[in-house]
């Protein structure tokens, strides 16, 4: 009988140390599985942070591979969420307007003017901006834009 009685506890006692156990384990492995993981920002939010980060200056402007730098000396581009300010962008970038994303890929934004924008490039340092201007203007005898696709590059 006294053999029974220890089985029946050491039994019980194996049972009643297995099942907390066991429970614990679960719950951890379940409860680990819950964690949040860091969700990768939108593109759009990631260049949209990258465009508000700086003031933009002009670095280089080619204009159908033909650098046209001079015809925009001075050029900076600021942006907010919604609306953009240039200096010294003549036709091409007006003083100021309004932008927005055309999709959620975040490499192509449109002015206000419906000119859509192609983001070749955004960085912390760097933005390449890439459009097609469809006419050539003339003010007091001078090229005031330049009909042909416009690359933009410019640092912070």
């Amino acid at each position: 009988m006294k053999t029974f009685l220890k089985a029946s506890t050491q039994g019980n006692l194996k049972s009643s140390f297995s099942r907390p156990f066991i429970l614990t384990i679960a719950c951890l492995l379940i409860l680990g599985g819950c964690t949040k993981k860091n969700d990768p920002l939108p593109e759009t939010e990631r260049v949209k942070g990258i465009l508000k980060a700086n003031t933009w200056t002009m670095q280089t402007v080619t204009v159908d591979q033909i650098d046209q730098s001079a015809l925009y000396a001075g050029l900076t581009l600021s942006f907010t969420e919604s609306n953009y300010s240039s200096t010294n962008g003549g036709l091409v970038w007006p003083s100021s307007g309004s932008w927005s994303f055309a999709d959620q890929t975040g490499k192509v934004l449109t002015r206000n003017d419906g000119l859509p924008i192609t983001v070749e490039d955004a960085n912390a340092t760097k933005l390449v901006l890439k459009f097609t201007w469809m006419k050539t203007t003339l003010s007091g005898g001078k090229v005031s834009s330049l009909a042909g696709v416009h690359i933009f590059t410019f640092g912070k």
